[in-house]
């Protein structure tokens, strides 16, 4: 049975106490990691959204933002291959504007915390508060939790409050972000992937 995370941002319980260990179990906006793209979105439509991709080191994966007709999320990013023919998913992420609420959205990510812990029987947790890597002024801050599944993958919930630099120029916002990525690409991440 697939539990929805996007449940989970929005009324921070649970329907179902079932116990899960494959990031596959999890969807955002009802996307799971290994979907193929076009089970939800026209070609044309993924494809036009490369034209504003982020590509890491070699073009290995691109991140996408979709089509967004969620009411639980103000984006959805989406990391594929840019080569893959079936646009299969590697990590999903939604994306909740929290601007200049970043105490409301850290008081958010403790909630979801609390039910995402009790999801899982064999994994290993990481909080990590650091510079918001993006931001190449050092002037926004994360605050990240990481759930590293033994059986491949990671779930991370971080709340990031944005420095004045990349707010006026580049218009960014505080958010909550929960992410869905793959064992595939977590192994890419942890090498070199700019």
């Amino acid at each position: 049975m697939k539990i929805v995370i996007a449940v989970l941002v929005l009324i921070f319980s649970l329907q179902s106490l079932t116990e899960a260990d494959d990031i596959r179990d999890f969807e955002i906006e009802g996307i799971s990691i290994g979907d193929s793209l076009l089970e939800y979105f026209d070609e044309n439509e993924i494809k036009s959204s490369y034209k504003k991709a982020s590509f890491y080191k070699n073009n290995a994966f691109a991140v996408i933002f979709v089509k967004n007709n969620s009411k639980k999320y103000d984006r959805i990013q989406v990391t594929v291959k840019p080569d893959d023919k079936n646009h299969v998913v590697f990590a999903i992420e939604g994306i909740i504007d929290f601007d200049k609420k970043i105490k409301e959205c850290n008081e958010k990510k403790k909630s979801i915390i609390d039910d995402l812990k009790h999801l899982f029987v064999d994994y290993e947790r990481l909080d990590d508060d650091r510079a918001y890597a993006a931001d190449k002024t050092n002037k926004s801050f994360s605050y990240s939790t990481w759930f590293f599944l033994n059986t491949g993958g990671f779930i991370s919930v971080s709340c990031t409050k944005m420095g004045k630099e990349v707010r006026k120029s580049y218009g960014w916002t505080d958010e909550l972000s929960i992410a869905v990525t793959s064992e595939e690409l977590e192994t890419f991440l942890r090498g070199d992937p700019f």
